[in-house]
Protein backbone atom coordinates (compact mmCIF):
# COMPACT_ATOMS: atom_id res chain seq x y z
CA UNK A 1 0.00 0.00 0.00
CA UNK A 2 2.89 2.27 1.02
CA UNK A 3 5.29 1.63 -2.59
CA UNK A 4 1.26 2.36 -4.30
CA UNK A 5 1.02 5.63 -2.29
CA UNK A 6 4.67 6.35 -3.02
CA UNK A 7 4.58 5.86 -6.31
CA UNK A 8 1.02 7.87 -6.90
CA UNK A 9 2.89 10.69 -5.12
CA UNK A 10 6.12 10.62 -7.55
CA UNK A 11 3.79 10.96 -10.56
CA UNK A 12 2.16 13.78 -9.10
CA UNK A 13 5.16 15.54 -8.18
CA UNK A 14 6.96 14.93 -11.60
CA UNK A 15 4.01 16.14 -12.96
CA UNK A 16 4.11 19.72 -11.29
CA UNK A 17 8.09 19.52 -12.00
CA UNK A 18 7.62 19.11 -15.55
CA UNK A 19 8.10 22.64 -17.51
CA UNK A 20 5.78 22.29 -20.62
CA UNK A 21 5.69 25.94 -20.22
CA UNK A 22 1.54 26.65 -21.79
CA UNK A 23 1.07 23.42 -23.11
CA UNK A 24 1.68 22.31 -19.86
CA UNK A 25 -0.60 25.29 -18.25
CA UNK A 26 -3.11 24.69 -20.59
CA UNK A 27 -3.43 20.73 -19.24
CA UNK A 28 -3.34 21.72 -16.06
CA UNK A 29 -6.16 24.33 -16.56
CA UNK A 30 -8.44 22.25 -18.34
CA UNK A 31 -8.25 18.74 -15.64
CA UNK A 32 -8.88 21.53 -12.87
CA UNK A 33 -11.60 23.70 -14.55
CA UNK A 34 -13.23 20.21 -15.54
CA UNK A 35 -13.04 18.45 -12.01
CA UNK A 36 -14.72 21.84 -10.82
CA UNK A 37 -17.55 22.21 -12.89
CA UNK A 38 -17.60 17.72 -12.01
CA UNK A 39 -18.10 18.39 -8.55
CA UNK A 40 -20.04 21.36 -9.17
CA UNK A 41 -22.29 19.42 -11.37
CA UNK A 42 -23.33 16.39 -9.27
CA UNK A 43 -24.28 18.65 -6.15
CA UNK A 44 -26.50 20.67 -8.75
CA UNK A 45 -27.93 17.59 -10.09
CA UNK A 46 -29.09 16.25 -6.60
CA UNK A 47 -30.05 19.81 -5.23
CA UNK A 48 -32.53 20.65 -7.96
CA UNK A 49 -34.00 16.96 -8.37
CA UNK A 50 -35.07 18.28 -4.63
CA UNK A 51 -37.70 19.77 -6.55
CA UNK A 52 -39.80 16.64 -7.50
CA UNK A 53 -38.55 14.27 -4.79
CA UNK A 54 -39.07 16.88 -2.05
CA UNK A 55 -43.12 17.05 -3.14
CA UNK A 56 -42.84 13.37 -3.54
CA UNK A 57 -41.57 12.71 0.22
CA UNK A 58 -43.63 15.05 1.37
CA UNK A 59 -41.05 17.80 1.95
CA UNK A 60 -42.35 20.90 -0.30
CA UNK A 61 -39.53 23.28 1.02
CA UNK A 62 -36.27 20.61 0.45
CA UNK A 63 -35.54 22.92 -2.96
CA UNK A 64 -36.19 26.80 -1.37
CA UNK A 65 -33.57 25.07 1.86
CA UNK A 66 -31.15 23.83 -1.27
CA UNK A 67 -31.42 26.80 -2.97
CA UNK A 68 -30.85 29.12 0.17
CA UNK A 69 -27.39 27.44 0.63
CA UNK A 70 -26.48 29.21 -2.82
CA UNK A 71 -27.90 32.40 -1.87
CA UNK A 72 -24.83 32.71 0.60
CA UNK A 73 -22.36 34.80 -0.19
CA UNK A 74 -19.51 31.52 0.34
CA UNK A 75 -21.55 30.54 -2.29
CA UNK A 76 -22.04 33.08 -4.46
CA UNK A 77 -18.54 33.77 -4.83
CA UNK A 78 -18.07 30.32 -5.49
CA UNK A 79 -20.26 30.27 -8.45
CA UNK A 80 -18.47 33.42 -9.48
CA UNK A 81 -15.05 31.45 -10.01
CA UNK A 82 -17.23 28.61 -11.29
CA UNK A 83 -18.54 30.13 -14.39
CA UNK A 84 -14.53 31.54 -14.97
CA UNK A 85 -13.75 27.50 -14.39
CA UNK A 86 -16.88 26.62 -17.43
CA UNK A 87 -15.71 29.35 -19.96
CA UNK A 88 -11.79 28.34 -19.64
CA UNK A 89 -12.79 24.15 -20.29
CA UNK A 90 -15.05 25.59 -22.81
CA UNK A 91 -12.79 27.40 -25.09
CA UNK A 92 -9.55 25.55 -24.67
CA UNK A 93 -11.91 22.18 -25.18
CA UNK A 94 -12.58 24.04 -28.52
CA UNK A 95 -8.68 24.50 -29.07
CA UNK A 96 -8.35 20.69 -28.52
CA UNK A 97 -10.90 19.82 -30.91
CA UNK A 98 -9.46 22.21 -33.32
CA UNK A 99 -6.13 20.60 -33.01
CA UNK A 100 -7.33 17.08 -32.98
CA UNK A 101 -9.18 17.95 -36.45
CA UNK A 102 -6.17 19.56 -37.78
CA UNK A 103 -3.08 18.31 -36.54
CA UNK A 104 -1.03 20.20 -39.10
CA UNK A 105 -1.69 22.85 -36.93
CA UNK A 106 0.54 21.64 -34.68
CA UNK A 107 3.53 23.32 -34.02
CA UNK A 108 5.70 25.40 -30.91
CA UNK A 109 4.58 28.48 -31.90
CA UNK A 110 1.14 28.17 -32.52
CA UNK A 111 0.55 26.13 -29.20
CA UNK A 112 1.73 28.80 -27.29
CA UNK A 113 -0.47 31.85 -29.22
CA UNK A 114 -3.45 29.82 -28.63
CA UNK A 115 -2.87 29.43 -25.25
CA UNK A 116 -3.08 33.27 -24.33
CA UNK A 117 -5.89 33.46 -26.72
CA UNK A 118 -7.40 30.90 -24.89
CA UNK A 119 -6.83 33.43 -21.93
CA UNK A 120 -7.78 36.56 -23.16
CA UNK A 121 -10.87 35.15 -24.42
CA UNK A 122 -11.86 33.71 -21.15
CA UNK A 123 -11.32 36.97 -19.38
CA UNK A 124 -13.28 38.45 -22.20
CA UNK A 125 -16.33 36.01 -21.61
CA UNK A 126 -15.83 36.04 -17.95
CA UNK A 127 -15.73 39.93 -17.06
CA UNK A 128 -19.33 40.84 -18.04
CA UNK A 129 -20.31 37.82 -16.27
CA UNK A 130 -18.36 38.39 -12.78
CA UNK A 131 -19.65 41.65 -12.87
CA UNK A 132 -23.39 41.17 -13.52
CA UNK A 133 -22.80 38.38 -10.64
CA UNK A 134 -20.71 40.53 -8.11
CA UNK A 135 -23.26 42.96 -8.22
CA UNK A 136 -26.52 40.55 -7.33
CA UNK A 137 -23.96 39.74 -4.27
CA UNK A 138 -23.58 42.87 -3.39
CA UNK A 139 -27.22 44.29 -3.64
CA UNK A 140 -28.77 41.16 -1.95
CA UNK A 141 -25.93 40.58 0.83
CA UNK A 142 -23.54 43.75 1.29
CA UNK A 143 -25.77 45.85 0.84
CA UNK A 144 -28.21 47.32 4.18
CA UNK A 145 -29.84 50.10 1.87
CA UNK A 146 -30.49 48.17 -1.20
CA UNK A 147 -33.49 46.22 -0.28
CA UNK A 148 -35.95 47.71 -2.77
CA UNK A 149 -33.09 47.24 -5.26
CA UNK A 150 -32.50 43.50 -4.14
CA UNK A 151 -36.52 42.94 -3.98
CA UNK A 152 -37.15 43.88 -7.60
CA UNK A 153 -33.67 41.52 -8.96
CA UNK A 154 -35.31 38.89 -7.21
CA UNK A 155 -39.10 39.31 -8.71
CA UNK A 156 -38.59 39.54 -12.37
CA UNK A 157 -41.60 39.14 -14.40
CA UNK A 158 -42.50 36.21 -16.82
CA UNK A 159 -41.59 38.66 -19.73
CA UNK A 160 -37.86 39.92 -18.12
CA UNK A 161 -37.32 35.91 -17.66
CA UNK A 162 -38.15 35.61 -21.58
CA UNK A 163 -36.35 38.56 -22.67
CA UNK A 164 -32.98 37.48 -20.56
CA UNK A 165 -33.27 33.83 -21.90
CA UNK A 166 -33.79 35.03 -25.59
CA UNK A 167 -30.69 37.51 -25.24
CA UNK A 168 -28.89 34.07 -23.71
CA UNK A 169 -29.86 31.87 -26.50
CA UNK A 170 -28.87 34.83 -29.11
CA UNK A 171 -25.37 36.03 -27.31
CA UNK A 172 -23.87 32.46 -26.85
CA UNK A 173 -24.12 31.31 -30.64
CA UNK A 174 -22.74 34.32 -31.64
CA UNK A 175 -19.92 34.04 -29.07
CA UNK A 176 -19.30 30.40 -30.13
CA UNK A 177 -18.66 31.51 -33.39
CA UNK A 178 -16.50 34.72 -32.72
CA UNK A 179 -14.20 32.57 -30.37
CA UNK A 180 -13.86 29.28 -33.42
CA UNK A 181 -12.82 31.76 -35.78
CA UNK A 182 -10.25 33.59 -33.37
CA UNK A 183 -8.84 30.31 -32.31
CA UNK A 184 -8.43 29.08 -35.82
CA UNK A 185 -6.63 32.44 -37.29
CA UNK A 186 -3.02 31.34 -37.70
CA UNK A 187 -3.80 27.91 -38.78
CA UNK A 188 -2.86 27.00 -42.31
CA UNK A 189 -6.00 26.45 -44.71
CA UNK A 190 -4.09 23.56 -46.93
CA UNK A 191 -5.07 20.27 -46.68
CA UNK A 192 -3.08 18.24 -43.75
CA UNK A 193 -0.34 16.13 -45.73
CA UNK A 194 -1.50 12.67 -46.72
CA UNK A 195 -0.19 9.87 -44.78
CA UNK A 196 2.68 6.86 -46.46
CA UNK A 197 0.62 4.32 -45.89
CA UNK A 198 -3.04 4.43 -43.80
CA UNK A 199 -3.25 2.99 -40.85
CA UNK A 200 -5.79 0.34 -39.92
CA UNK A 201 -7.12 1.06 -36.09
CA UNK A 202 -8.62 -1.44 -34.05
CA UNK A 203 -11.79 0.46 -32.28
CA UNK A 204 -12.28 -0.19 -29.06
CA UNK A 205 -13.65 1.20 -25.71
CA UNK A 206 -11.85 3.69 -25.44
CA UNK A 207 -11.94 5.10 -29.28
CA UNK A 208 -15.47 5.28 -28.41
CA UNK A 209 -14.74 7.67 -25.37
CA UNK A 210 -12.54 9.68 -27.07
CA UNK A 211 -14.70 10.24 -30.17
CA UNK A 212 -17.92 11.00 -27.47
CA UNK A 213 -15.64 13.36 -25.74
CA UNK A 214 -15.02 15.56 -28.74
CA UNK A 215 -18.78 15.36 -29.81
CA UNK A 216 -20.53 15.73 -26.37
CA UNK A 217 -17.35 18.81 -25.43
CA UNK A 218 -18.47 20.75 -28.69
CA UNK A 219 -22.29 20.59 -28.00
CA UNK A 220 -21.88 21.32 -24.77
CA UNK A 221 -20.47 24.92 -25.06
CA UNK A 222 -23.77 26.11 -26.55
CA UNK A 223 -25.74 23.75 -24.14
CA UNK A 224 -23.99 24.67 -20.93
CA UNK A 225 -23.06 28.49 -21.51
CA UNK A 226 -26.67 29.31 -22.59
CA UNK A 227 -28.00 27.30 -19.04
CA UNK A 228 -25.23 29.07 -16.71
CA UNK A 229 -25.83 32.78 -18.86
CA UNK A 230 -29.34 32.38 -17.91
CA UNK A 231 -29.68 31.06 -14.23
CA UNK A 232 -26.40 32.45 -13.01
CA UNK A 233 -25.98 35.68 -14.75
CA UNK A 234 -28.93 37.26 -16.45
CA UNK A 235 -31.67 35.88 -13.83
CA UNK A 236 -29.57 35.03 -10.80
CA UNK A 237 -29.99 32.83 -7.95
CA UNK A 238 -31.88 35.14 -5.69
CA UNK A 239 -34.62 34.95 -8.50
CA UNK A 240 -34.73 31.24 -8.70
CA UNK A 241 -37.57 29.44 -7.05
CA UNK A 242 -40.02 26.67 -7.30
CA UNK A 243 -42.39 28.56 -9.79
CA UNK A 244 -39.34 29.79 -11.60
CA UNK A 245 -38.68 25.51 -11.76
CA UNK A 246 -42.22 24.88 -12.42
CA UNK A 247 -42.50 27.49 -15.32
CA UNK A 248 -39.45 25.95 -17.05
CA UNK A 249 -40.56 22.17 -16.89
CA UNK A 250 -43.80 23.13 -18.02
CA UNK A 251 -41.88 23.66 -21.55
CA UNK A 252 -41.58 20.29 -23.42
CA UNK A 253 -38.85 21.92 -25.16
CA UNK A 254 -36.32 23.04 -22.33
CA UNK A 255 -36.95 19.60 -20.64
CA UNK A 256 -35.60 17.75 -23.34
CA UNK A 257 -32.84 20.74 -23.34
CA UNK A 258 -32.25 19.15 -19.75
CA UNK A 259 -32.57 16.17 -20.21
CA UNK A 260 -29.43 16.58 -23.04
CA UNK A 261 -27.41 18.64 -20.93
CA UNK A 262 -27.91 16.01 -17.88
CA UNK A 263 -27.00 13.20 -20.29
CA UNK A 264 -23.88 14.97 -22.24
CA UNK A 265 -22.56 17.17 -19.53
CA UNK A 266 -22.65 14.49 -16.60
CA UNK A 267 -21.30 11.79 -18.99
CA UNK A 268 -18.58 14.07 -20.35
CA UNK A 269 -17.34 14.95 -16.69
CA UNK A 270 -17.59 11.10 -15.81
CA UNK A 271 -15.56 9.91 -18.59
CA UNK A 272 -13.25 12.94 -18.20
CA UNK A 273 -12.54 11.69 -14.57
CA UNK A 274 -11.96 8.11 -15.82
CA UNK A 275 -9.13 9.46 -18.07
CA UNK A 276 -8.02 11.31 -14.72
CA UNK A 277 -8.22 7.60 -12.74
CA UNK A 278 -6.54 5.97 -15.50
CA UNK A 279 -3.42 8.75 -15.37
CA UNK A 280 -3.02 7.78 -11.82
CA UNK A 281 -4.08 4.92 -10.28
CA UNK A 282 -2.08 2.01 -12.45
CA UNK A 283 -2.84 -0.51 -9.85
CA UNK A 284 -5.24 -3.17 -12.02
CA UNK A 285 -7.44 -3.63 -8.78
CA UNK A 286 -8.20 -0.40 -7.90
CA UNK A 287 -8.05 0.50 -11.37
CA UNK A 288 -11.45 -1.61 -12.25
CA UNK A 289 -13.06 -0.55 -8.67
CA UNK A 290 -12.81 3.05 -9.41
CA UNK A 291 -14.21 2.57 -12.88
CA UNK A 292 -17.24 0.61 -11.61
CA UNK A 293 -17.56 3.47 -8.49
CA UNK A 294 -17.72 5.78 -11.51
CA UNK A 295 -19.80 3.66 -13.90
CA UNK A 296 -22.72 3.08 -10.57
CA UNK A 297 -22.06 7.18 -9.73
CA UNK A 298 -22.76 7.89 -13.09
CA UNK A 299 -26.14 5.43 -12.91
CA UNK A 300 -27.49 6.73 -10.26
CA UNK A 301 -27.10 10.42 -10.12
CA UNK A 302 -28.15 10.58 -14.01
CA UNK A 303 -31.23 8.63 -12.90
CA UNK A 304 -32.11 10.88 -10.26
CA UNK A 305 -31.80 13.77 -12.26
CA UNK A 306 -34.06 12.77 -15.33
CA UNK A 307 -36.57 11.52 -12.78
CA UNK A 308 -37.17 14.74 -11.60
CA UNK A 309 -36.73 16.43 -15.13
CA UNK A 310 -39.51 14.05 -16.36
CA UNK A 311 -41.76 14.62 -12.86
CA UNK A 312 -41.72 18.01 -13.41
CA UNK A 313 -43.17 20.64 -10.86
CA UNK A 314 -45.99 18.64 -8.95
CA UNK A 315 -48.12 22.33 -8.24
CA UNK A 316 -50.83 21.47 -5.06
CA UNK A 317 -54.11 21.59 -6.47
Amino acid sequence: MAARANSFASRFVEGLRYRGREGQLAYFGQRLAGLGTLLFLAIHIVDTSSVYFGQLLGLPDLYAHAIDIYRLPIFMLGEIVLVAALFYHGINGLRIILHDTFPHWWNKGFERQSFYKVAALTLLMWLPAAFLMARSLYIHSLCASCAAEAAAAAAPTVAEIAARTNLAITLVPIAFIVILGVLAVGGTLSAPPAPRRAAVVRRTFDTYVWQFMRWSGLLLIPLAWIHVVIQDVLIGVHAINLDFVALRLATVGWRLYDIALLGFAFGHGMLGLRNIVNDYVTHPGWNRALHWGLLIGWIVITAIGAVAVLGGVQQPA
